[in-house]
């Protein structure tokens, strides 16, 4: 299929894609990323061997989407920081600190 037939199939997909990715992630400018990479990979695809392009679309951007999930979790554990205490809540009246016990 050439390229110019194939993206008004993804442009009409969007708004879909873009549901789907925001309620995977809660976050609308990493659902723009994730869809802007669908796009992508849409462009450099061999239409010719997809059959369903709307199915195709949608289990391209739920696998993208569980990538960009994976790896924020892999990047808060493994935090190489430097470890910092919890807040200590002070009472500005009486100059005294106050733990959070």
């Amino acid at each position: 299929m050439p390229l110019n037939d194939a993206m008004p199939q993804f442009e009409a997909a969007r708004p879909m894609l873009m549901g789907l990715a925001y309620r995977m992630l809660g976050s609308y400018s990493d659902a723009e990323d994730v869809v802007q990479d669908v796009a992508i990979q849409w462009m450099k695809a061999d239409h010719t061997a997809i059959d369903v392009p709307s199915a195709w679309l949608t289990t391209v951007c739920t696998r993208k989407a569980l990538d960009v999930l994976k790896s924020a979790q892999r990047t808060r554990e493994q935090y190489v920081g430097d470890w910092l205490p919890e807040p200590v809540h002070t009472n500005p009246a009486s100059g005294n600190l106050q733990t959070p016990e």
